[in-house]
């Protein structure tokens, strides 16, 4: 069966021909300062990829707005519309980061900063890694079960009921822990929650995740590209971020070449790899868009839910 048969397909020549009503909306400047440690995306990704995905966004919101101001007016309710919440999930190394942080930076130049835009990543959902010992599923970083799923469905009932300040959990990857500080967002128009298990689903519980969002995005690409970008981001930490002693990674630039990589490896093989068969690449079709990256790391199909 062709899991696509449920999705417009556009290959990058036909998608960038799609109308777009402003010009380019970042610089070479902002896309360097934001772009990943080895993401390729560039100012042409932009214009012929994000900036026609941007509009449809928008036109999604807008309707979203409509559709609530009519609802409201007809049962003579006086509510503001719950944010507007974008799922982004991938694999780890797929370039889903750099992706949320474009996301947030065109769609506040798109609404001239008339909305309030936030990004939200689901690491700092992850169980702090005492726990994780304590449990037993350090080596499980990543995996359902290493999520607080309660913590994680609290935050999306509140944002849905219009609380006016929602507490955000906050992850640091070079202690790679969750911090015990947190921040407060107030009021939002719109969120963007980035992660990888964003769009999985637990049969036990009552609500799932996607219960809660407008619209989502799957990054995708195929595994042995993706590991090679994994391996490509840890030797390009090794030699930057993790020889700082504080890193939690800082003796793995202790080592060889070569069993730095035997480590790395290893990671992928029983960890990330894993992961992305059992659990994350299973939630693709869950998405309202997908967007499939080449090996030169751009995007070069997308899939529009119809």
């Amino acid at each position: 069966m062709n899991d696509y048969n449920h999705y417009f397909h556009f290959q990058r020549e036909e998608w960038r021909k799609l109308e777009v009503s402003k010009d380019q909306i970042l610089t070479a400047e902002e896309l360097e300062e934001i772009r990943g440690l080895n993401d390729r995306i560039s100012l042409q990704d932009i214009s012929e990829i994000y900036l026609p995905l941007i509009k449809l966004i928008a036109i999604q919101y807008h309707e979203a707005i409509f559709i609530h101001g009519e609802k409201m007016e007809y049962l003579k309710k006086k509510e503001s519309r719950a944010p507007f919440i974008i799922a982004l999930a991938g694999s780890v190394a797929v370039g889903k980061s750099t992706t949320a942080r474009v996301f947030k930076l065109m769609l506040d130049r798109w609404f001239s900063k008339t909305r309030q835009v936030e990004l939200v990543t689901t690491d700092g959902f992850l169980y702090p890694n005492k726990v994780l010992e304590e449990r037993g599923i350090m080596d499980k970083k990543g995996f359902p079960e290493s999520y607080d799923r309660d913590r994680f469905a609290k935050f999306l009932t509140d944002l849905k009921a219009n609380k006016e300040d929602v507490e955000v959990p906050l992850y640091s990857h070079f202690t790679y822990d969750v911090l015990e500080e947190t921040r407060m967002m107030h009021n939002p128009d719109i969120v963007i929650i980035e992660g990888i298990n964003v769009l999985q689903a637990d049969q036990h519980e009552s609500l799932f995740p996607s219960d809660f969002f407008d619209f989502s995005v799957y990054m995708d690409a195929n595994e042995a590209d993706i590991k090679k970008w994994y391996l490509e981001r840890f030797f390009m930490l090794r030699e930057t971020a993790f020889q700082d002693e504080s890193s939690y990674f800082h003796p793995y630039t202790k080592i060889s070449k070569q069993e730095a990589e035997t480590f790395a490896l290893g990671v992928w093989d029983t960890i990330n790899g894993v992961n992305l068969k059992e659990n994350i690449e299973k939630t693709k079709y869950r998405a309202d868009l997908v967007l499939h990256k080449g090996t030169d790391h751009l995007i070069s199909d997308i899939y529009l839910r119809k």
